[in-house]
């Protein structure tokens, strides 16, 4: 049985993992116009006419090209280890819980982040052990992505299920003065912080129900205290 922290159990009773994407269009660009009648503060009616407000969304954050080629065959480099996925391992809390895991020998770690090569290259600065871990291609930002690499995963660990999914990975940007979109038109901390992880959750829950005592962790944290990471 999956044991789930309050905000994963509510992802998981979900019927639809569809039901809060938005509907897209052809555009990059979103435009509206507002007529409305305003009351100042002395009571005083302002006509708004004509008022035009428009917000460019930025370029895709994921494209078809990026969707990497399924690795296979990984039941044999797990073996008896419990299979654990950490997303926003490539930096932070997320590397740094990563590589705690992945040196126990208990576990094989999935470090799923936005760039492979990165995720490749700190592995080896931290030390993790040889066949220890797996870095696969993950953008929060966007849920063709997310499921691009539940499909891959599936591929890599066959029959095997998850026994762990760490949702780490995160934005915090609160001082920037516009706000910046996921792919699919939601703000990116509520996209990538929230809407990512709950569809990647309800992507794996009934997999992760076939293991013996699996969990899924929500990391809330602003600062990533990595000095309390394995205590």
């Amino acid at each position: 049985m999956v044991r789930f922290s309050a905000c994963v159990l509510a992802a998981a009773m979900l019927a639809s993992t569809e039901a809060f994407a938005p509907a897209l269009t052809t555009q990059r660009s979103l435009t509206t116009t507002s007529k409305n009648i305003v009351t100042s503060t002395t009571n005083s009616p302002v006509i708004l006419s004509d008022m035009l407000t428009q917000t460019e969304l930025p370029e895709k954050l994921y494209f078809p090209e990026d969707k990497e080629a399924a690795k296979v065959l990984g039941g044999v480099k797990i073996g008896s280890r419990k299979l654990t996925v950490i997303t926003g391992a490539s930096s932070g809390l997320g590397l740094n819980c990563a590589a705690k895991l992945a040196k126990t020998g208990r576990h094989f770690v999935v470090m799923a982040v936005r760039d492979v090569e990165k995720g490749k290259r700190v592995a080896k600065e931290f030390g993790f052990p040889e066949g220890s871990y797996v870095v696969m291609k993950l953008e929060l930002g966007s849920l063709q992505s997310v499921r691009d690499f539940v499909f891959n995963l599936k591929a890599f660990k066959s029959a095997r299920p998850v026994d762990n999914l760490i949702c780490n990975a995160a934005v915090y940007k609160p001082t920037d003065p516009e706000p910046a979109w996921t792919d699919d038109g939601f703000e990116q901390s509520m996209g990538i912080n929230h809407f990512g992880h709950f569809l990647l959750a309800n992507l794996l829950v009934d997999d992760m129900a076939k293991a013996k005592g699996a969990r899924m962790c929500i990391v809330g944290s602003i600062t990533g205290n990595t000095n309390t990471v394995g205590k």
